[in-house]
């Protein structure tokens, strides 16, 4: 430092101030109470940060408001630590800025006269993480005072931009999004903006392939590029969690957006589901970098199990890497022929359904559902119900009735729910949860492409399960996909119920 001079000197500084201290190591910190809002635990469900610097460790709900966490060791080049689980997170706010400091442990809290508080200064006014020090017991004791000011105004450290306003007393209708999880991170679209989901095929060598874009494919007469959305995010696969990469190729999926005539592909690890939500359960995402604030649009809470966090589709495609790779394929293969599928007229109606297991392979128009979450341990048995009445779920201050599709049309028995979803579904007014084996896709089908089932066949299943599954279509190299009416099957759960 330039230049230090006593706190005391200074004109309207308060004789005294309290301050609050932190250890890091060997290195021991303060904090000024006034900027202090409280200090938690190290939290149970942190939520990675796609293309974050290297200091935010990762967001945390507290109370509804999503919290940065800032580790301090790497912004004031200390050694790392690898435990957390003790740590803990000293929450600072000033005005609507608020974030979360990393340190192993609290001090105490420190009443501290003017005459004992040093403050740095630069002859250039530039602004100091830390700004001054505390000299107690006579001088022998040093302590290093962080600005809280300097640190939520530092350019690479997250911050709420605003708080999200009030949603008044309007009826709010629920959006739909669809998960899916990219190395850590568990990430969310738009349905709206999602034109389907598909396995991953062969794919061929892209031309024009850079950092991102891992090859292309053809999807109906449309050359697609590929981007790889791990890599584009800034994350990076935890290979050691996952040792067998075979075993993991299935999980994987594309992404198929088209949004302002950007059309590209996301290579993502997993779908995971479909979450619906309210305007005012979205929470402002903290801003880390201006050059990728607006790629998020939000954090959804997920349970206790981290957070989910919505891109917004337009700005991803508008996202230079992006648009600059999707409007090379389309430059460069507009002109080639359109066969097969593609040759069909461009006013073909089409539609999007969620397929899913449930032994066999099913469909479901995607408007029928309200959502799609993990089979829960918290479903509550209802004395007295039927046997394909699991109970009811509390989902979000609504409760849900659980049916077992595959008791009530008489199919094998469940051995093992790990991997089984729930279907949320509304029918006159009443929330019902189907239990299926997996969800598998989300896929567009021509309208044209639909086969009536024979009526024949429906009856031979001779369980009921033809009920409602009066079409079905051929999904190339998968076999025969049957399209199931929800409100059919809820139907006969009521009257089988009575």
């Amino acid at each position: 430092m330039d230049l230090t001079r006593a706190c005391a000197a200074t004109t309207g500084t308060p004789a005294v101030e309290w301050f609050g201290s932190f250890h890091l190591g060997e290195t021991e910190l303060a904090l000024p109470v006034a900027a202090l809002q409280e200090v938690v635990n190290y939290p149970a469900a942190v939520t990675p940060v796609p293309l974050a610097p290297g200091h935010l460790l990762g967001l945390f709900n507290l109370r509804g408001t999503l919290i940065p966490i800032v580790d301090l060791r790497q912004l004031l080049h200390l050694p790392e630590r690898g435990e957390r689980s003790s740590s803990k997170i000293a929450i600072i706010e000033l005005g609507d800025a608020r974030a979360g400091l990393l340190f192993d442990s609290t001090g105490e809290i420190q009443r501290v006269p003017a005459a004992q508080k040093i403050v740095f200064d630069r002859p250039d006014n530039t602004p100091l993480v830390i700004c001054g020090a505390l000299k107690l017991n006579d001088g022998e004791r040093i302590v290093q005072i962080l600005s809280a000011a300097t640190l939520l105004g530092l350019p690479d450290v997250p911050q709420l931009h605003h708080r999200a306003a009030a949603s008044g007393r309007r009826v709010q209708q629920r959006r739909q999004t669809v998960s899916f999880r990219v190395a850590s991170a568990h990430l969310a679209l738009p349905i709206a903006a999602i034109q389907e989901i598909i396995r991953v095929p062969a794919m061929h060598p892209s031309p024009l392939a850079d950092a991102i874009c891992i090859g292309m494919l053809n999807l109906r007469g449309t050359t697609l590029p590929v981007i790889d959305f791990t890599r584009f995010m800034g994350l990076t696969r935890d290979d050691a969690a996952a040792p067998d990469e075979a075993a993991n190729v299935d999980e994987r999926r594309i992404v198929v957006l088209n949004q302002n005539d950007v059309h590209v592909g996301l290579m993502v690890d997993e779908v995971r589901s479909i979450v619906s939500y309210r305007d005012d359960e979205l929470m402002t995402m903290p801003a880390y970098s201006r050059r990728h604030v607006a790629l998020f649009a939000g954090c959804l809470g997920n349970a206790g199990r981290g957070s989910i966090i919505l891109l917004n589709p337009d700005a991803l495609c508008a996202h230079e890497q992006i648009a600059a790779v999707a409007r090379g394929h389309h430059d460069l293969y507009r002109n080639r022929p359109r066969t097969g599928d593609a040759a069909r007229e461009p006013g073909s109606a089409r539609e999007t359904y969620v397929t899913f297991r449930l032994v066999h392979l099913l469909g479901v128009r995607i408007g029928q559902l309200r959502e799609v979450i993990d089979y829960s341990d918290d479903v509550a048995v209802t004395p007295g119900a039927p046997d394909f009445v699991r109970g009811v779920l509390q989902l979000r201050r609504e409760l849900v009735t659980v049916i077992d599709v595959r008791a009530m049309y008489r199919m094998p028995p469940y051995e093992d729910l790990t991997h089984a979803k729930i279907l949320i579904v509304e029918h006159r007014g009443e929330k019902f949860g189907l239990v299926v084996d997996a969800v598998d896709n989300i896929v567009t089908i021509e309208a044209a492409s639909r086969i009536p089932v024979p009526a024949m066949l429906t009856r031979q299943l001779g369980n009921g399960f033809g009920n409602g599954m009066k079409e079905a279509v051929e999904l190339p190299g998968r076999g025969t996909l049957l399209l199931i009416d929800l409100a059919t099957l809820c139907e006969q759960a009521v009257v089988e119920a009575g």
